[in-house]
């Protein structure tokens, strides 16, 4: 039995900085241009494809899309709300365009439930969730707590080789 606290589990899993942006190819060219990224794998309409999606404790219809690139090992997520209620048309609302959340990878479907659970006894609200593929992504509120989101992701070995043909740029 492992005797670290689930949310230790975390601590070595740190792989995603995300940020929320009003436009996709603006915020590309932005990190292809200023920051030496050399390109983005887009995925239109995520949303649509995504299925069991909750905000907020409801059941949600809504849409966005997203583009992933690697500068070294942190992997940076561009999202762009399209339609619905989501923790990403929130942010927008309140903040505007920037950093949205942080992301942790786990490859074991037991840790990503140590690690929920660890987290909701912590009292941080699952705020969205959801299932694309066999990825499972849950996002926490921990705004208050450290100024953004924090997202605790599964990926199985699919999704762990679909994660390093992007870093790869194998696409």
């Amino acid at each position: 039995m492992d005797a670290r606290s689930p949310l230790s589990i975390l601590g070595g899993g740190l792989q995603q900085v995300a940020f929320v942006v009003k436009d996709l190819t603006a915020g590309m060219e932005f990190f292809t241009r200023t920051m030496g990224i050399p390109r983005f794998y887009v995925i239109d309409d995520f949303g649509l494809n995504a299925r069991d999606k909750i905000f907020r404790g409801r059941p949600v219809e809504c849409n966005f899309k997203l583009a992933l690139a690697y500068s070294g090992d942190t992997q940076i997520e561009l999202i762009q709300h399209l339609s619905g209620e989501t923790c990403y048309k929130e942010h927008l609302e309140r903040r505007g365009q920037g950093l949205h959340h942080l992301g942790f990878f786990l490859h074991d479907p037991d840790d990503y439930q140590r690690a929920l659970d660890s987290l909701k006894a912590g009292g941080y609200a699952p705020l969205m969730s959801g299932r694309f593929g066999t990825t499972r992504y849950t996002y926490f509120d921990t705004e208050a707590a450290i100024g953004s989101i924090m997202e605790i992701v599964y990926l199985d070995r699919g999704g762990r080789e679909f994660m390093a043909k992007i870093k790869r740029g194998d696409f």
